[in-house]
């Protein structure tokens, strides 16, 4: 309930004095395509987010001439009923979509997914084998902590009362720039069956992991409060197939890490991973 104060006379008015109340800037949460040539990205946000929390990224990359298409996933950025209706078999289904929209123009193809985005991204790289060159993970969502893998599981057992039930998150999301924080899009209500297929979605691509050959990029913090960090690295670094594999430890950021303090730092190691893709003739050009 909001506190109200009664109006004061003109003679006493002090809110001359007082600096107007900041109001939160729009953000764009719609899926999105950038041009480029030589290599094409596709960018997969995270569970419960949205478009937004790649877009920072994905200019970066189109600034270096790389072609961008940020997806939106099935369910996602709408109302929480919406999230409810939606299953991982749905979000994976708007990666391949996007996927095709980039294999069209016949170029290298790399995958960039954050969270469950990553987990996306390595079920997209495994199916698809050689049409994906490589595959950066950010903040893989494998694993979450331990205590609530635990009681996702019991409320699983619910069976269909389960997906009659919405959680209610009142913090931000989990970034450590106060700043960003403000600004990014947060979904205080959705459906307890969006981290449930998260779940069963990691579960299934955790056992066919070794099956990822591509060269991989591998970033995560160490502050990491949703993603551990420990438990997730260790267990892609043991298990990934790829022969080619890079991992990045962040000393500041929390889980949003493409929005968050070193997002810069990110955008480097992407951006550095991603030029070995590029084709022959456009990297001649760029140079």
């Amino acid at each position: 309930m909001r506190n109200e104060t009664p109006m004061k006379s003109s003679e006493t008015n002090s809110s001359d004095d007082e600096p107007p109340p900041q109001i939160a800037p729009a953000v764009d949460k719609r899926d999105f395509f950038l041009p480029g040539e030589g290599l094409s990205a596709l960018l997969i946000h995270g569970l419960t987010g949205t478009p937004y929390e790649m877009r920072w990224l994905g200019e970066r990359m189109a600034a270096a001439g790389i072609r961008v298409r940020g997806v939106r996933l099935a369910g996602h950025a709408g109302a929480p009923e919406e999230l409810g209706a939606a299953d991982y078999d749905n979000w994976y289904e708007s990666v391949v979509l996007g996927f095709e929209d980039l294999r069209q123009f016949g170029e290298p193809n790399i995958v960039v997914g954050l969270s469950a985005g990553a987990v996306l991204a390595a079920r997209l790289a495994m199916d698809q084998r050689e049409a994906v060159a490589g595959i950066a993970m950010l903040a893989p969502a494998f694993y979450l902590p331990r205590s609530t893998m635990l009681a996702l599981r019991m409320v699983q057992k619910l069976g269909r009362l389960a997906k009659t039930l919405y959680l209610y998150s009142p913090g931000d999301s989990d970034i450590h720039d106060a700043a960003a924080r403000r600004v990014h899009p947060t979904t205080h209500l959705f459906p307890v069956t969006g981290p449930i297929n998260l779940l069963d979605m990691s579960k299934i691509v955790r056992r066919r992991l070794q099956r990822v050959t591509q060269p991989a990029l591998l970033i995560h913090s160490r502050r990491d409060h949703t993603c551990p960090m420990g438990r997730n690295v260790n267990f892609v670094k043991k298990h990934l197939g790829s022969a080619e594999k890079r991992c990045v430890i962040l000393e500041e950021s929390y889980h949003v890490i493409t929005v968050d303090s070193e997002k810069e730092q990110v955008a480097a190691e992407v951006l550095s991973f991603a030029e070995q893709f590029r084709a022959p003739c456009s990297r001649a050009a760029s140079g």
